[in-house]
């Protein structure tokens, strides 16, 4: 460099030298960061893409069953084989597995809860919201949380698809048939 002494130069080199060093330690602490949002990006986008499915999947259940005539009257017998299989072939072409359905009617006058599995699968709900006037069907679909997305921000601590966790969705049709 022309017009510039060695102590100039040898100050230069030693600042670039130094900005290095900085750098990398820039690179240490936010590479981290990133690749976490990253993971969470990931996982939050599977995990809203196929709860809009599950949701798909309730009102279907409650369609089906709503234009289903005899549906069973007592209390813990299963769900009618077309509104399951109307449910498990969306949630399959999606890649969903292990659903677990409550279908609650009152087509005979008194409230019923059919269930599939018929076992008791774990599946606790809250309270649902009063049914409305007149005769129903309300769907509730069950989904393991492990099934609706992948389990990517358990390296850094955070199990959010643990097997214990459960999404569900409910929907309620007015039964069609008289």
């Amino acid at each position: 460099m022309p017009g510039i002494g060695t102590t100039t130069r040898r100050f230069l080199r030693r600042r670039t030298r130094t900005r290095r060093g900085a750098l990398i330690l820039e690179m240490v602490i936010v590479l981290p960061i990133m690749l976490i949002a990253l993971l969470a990006i990931v996982q939050f986008g599977f995990y809203f893409e196929n709860m809009q499915q599950v949701s798909l999947a309730a009102r279907i259940a409650a369609e089906v069953a709503s234009q289903t005539p005899n549906l069973p009257d007592a209390d813990g017998d299963p769900v009618p084989e077309n509104v399951r299989r109307a449910v498990e072939q969306h949630l399959a072409s999606c890649g969903i597995s292990g659903v677990a359905i409550r279908l609650e009617h009152n087509t005979g006058g008194e409230p019923v809860v059919l269930r599939y599995p018929t076992v008791d699968s774990g599946l606790s709900l809250t309270k649902l919201d009063d049914p409305p006037p007149g005769r129903y069907v309300r769907a509730t679909v069950v989904v393991p949380t492990c099934e609706l997305m992948p389990d990517a921000l358990s390296v850094v601590g955070l199990n959010l698809a643990g097997p214990d966790k459960r999404t569900a969705f409910t929907q309620t049709f007015r039964y069609e048939i008289d």
